[in-house]
């Protein structure tokens, strides 16, 4: 394998994965155990080169059908999950229980959304793979490790955020995600 080779097949994978970490910082803003961190990072990866490979094996056919309402999906499954993190950071301001009270990290269903909602891009990206014929597998690869490694990376920077800020920084999670809902819009 090649230099050049290597740096663009890094680099796809690095640039699919700014939505994972803008979505691990957002997400990062509750109390998360190594556990969680790991379940979230490896979610999003697994999401990440599983919608690339789809992308890429069912080709310009799949992208013709759902193009003009893919971005209304991203667009709802992110706003959902924002409007429930602003409302769960409006409640904590209010309280002072919510203060002593530990949250607990959010559901793998969240999880789950989030990770597929941020991996739309990566279906286009597989698609332009398959037409091209370039071989899959490094770029799966790429796409997966790098997602893991800025989850992970987004979560660790949101904790600290989030120990100095709380609630806060839940509401500056929820616009993250509400600008994310409204970039898929664009698309």
């Amino acid at each position: 394998m090649n230099l050049n080779y290597f740096f663009e097949v890094s680099i796809i994978g690095l640039i699919l994965s700014a939505d994972s970490f803008s979505a691990a910082v957002a997400m990062g803003l509750r109390p998360f155990s190594k556990k969680d961190a790991l379940r979230f990072a490896f979610s999003s990866g697994s999401a990440e080169a599983i919608v690339a490979l789809i992308g890429a094996l069912a080709g310009a056919q799949i992208i013709k059908r759902f193009a003009a309402i893919d971005h209304w999906i991203a667009f709802g499954l992110l706003a959902s999950v924002a409007t429930h993190m602003a409302y769960e950071g409006i409640r904590d301001l209010r309280s002072k229980e919510a203060k002593e009270e530990k949250l607990d990290f959010h559901s793998f269903t969240k999880v789950l959304i989030v990770s597929f909602a941020t991996s739309l891009d990566a279906f286009g990206v597989g698609v332009g793979l398959g037409i091209s014929n370039k071989p899959l597998t490094p770029y799966i690869i790429s796409i997966g490790f790098w997602a893991f490694i800025t989850t992970m990376a987004g979560l660790h920077l949101a904790k600290r955020l989030s120990q100095k800020f709380g609630p806060i920084m839940s509401l500056v999670g929820a616009v993250v995600l509400w600008i994310m809902a409204f970039q898929m819009l664009k698309m």
